[in-house]
């Protein structure tokens, strides 16, 4: 599901104690999902800024429960970086066009991948825990 931030702020409640030193700094974000409700986490402060993440941008929750950006239009590049099987991959997406039930992990980002739609000879394969999506058309691959 791919939330909305709304808030980043300042964690303060570490209970009874201080927080200890080997303990990260975190936050709380607020997110909203797509049908509108809200709901709070808890992050390490650290990793908003080495993903980037602030107040109004699309998240995910990541295969170790934490957010990150959905990967976009530009998944390719991100599957390249990751050294990802690609023929394997190309492979059980024919085999999901084909009508058999397939049951993968997303490569990108550990959720489940299967046949969202197929009609018409138009299969939609997608994962759904991250924003991936292959449309396949009556044409092979």
């Amino acid at each position: 599901m791919i939330y909305t931030v709304l808030k980043i702020e300042e964690d303060l409640d570490y209970g009874c104690e201080e927080r200890s030193e080997d303990q990260p700094v975190t936050v709380l974000v607020t997110l909203q999902s797509p049908d509108g409700e809200k709901s709070i986490c808890r992050m390490p402060d650290q990793l908003l800024y080495d993903r980037d993440i602030n107040e109004g941008d699309k998240v995910i929750f990541d295969e170790n429960n934490l957010l990150r950006k959905p990967l976009g239009s530009d998944w390719t590049s991100y599957c390249n970086d990751k050294n990802t099987d690609i023929a394997g991959f190309v492979n059980w997406m024919q085999e999901a066009k084909s009508g058999k039930e397939i049951r993968k992990v997303c490569p990108f980002c550990g959720g489940k991948v299967g046949v969202i739609s197929n009609r018409d000879g138009h299969t939609v394969i997608g994962c759904d825990s991250c924003d991936m999506r292959i449309e396949l058309d009556g044409a092979s691959l």
